[in-house]
């Protein structure tokens, strides 16, 4: 969904070598947010002190999704940063004491081993899943690297 004054995408937040939370990051005018879709490779104890750190709901976090874990005003935003090591599909964001890692393609860690094929320039996944698309996350990258330009 995007237009002038609002957008979403796929964003998996990324913590250490290996874990990540799917969520859906969104721009509103002048906020922004993260709403956390499922679990993904978070242990139960790791979701629920990453949920008390943001202040956001921990209740029943197993049944509860999705899960808000944080609405900010753009204007609390540090800076929105894409490593070339991203490759422009993902992004670090810093407000307040909070620096957090995003991917907007799906982590390979989360999906049986895939390959890259040259000829789509995209992820290719194994049998029943979903084809991670590296031209949809940079292009989520662009889009967001320009909404929160400082």
């Amino acid at each position: 969904m995007t237009n002038k004054n609002n957008f979403s995408s796929k964003a998996w937040l990324l913590d250490g070598p290996i874990h990540s939370l799917p969520g859906i990051l969104h721009f509103d005018s002048n906020t922004i947010s993260y709403l956390i879709l499922e679990q993904g490779t978070f242990s139960t104890s790791k979701l629920l002190g990453l949920l008390e750190k943001f202040g956001a709901n921990s209740q029943n976090t197993e049944s509860e999704f999705p899960i808000e874990l944080f609405s900010i005003s753009t204007d609390l935003v540090g800076n929105f940063h894409i490593p070339w090591y991203y490759f422009g599909a993902g992004g670090k964001l810093s407000f307040a004491k909070h620096e957090l890692r995003f991917s907007f393609v799906k982590p390979q860690n989360t999906v049986e081993p895939s390959y890259y094929s040259e000829s789509f320039l995209e992820w290719r996944g194994g049998e029943g899943q979903n084809e991670v698309n590296l031209q949809e996350g940079r292009a989520s990258g662009k889009h967001w690297k320009t909404i929160l330009a400082k």
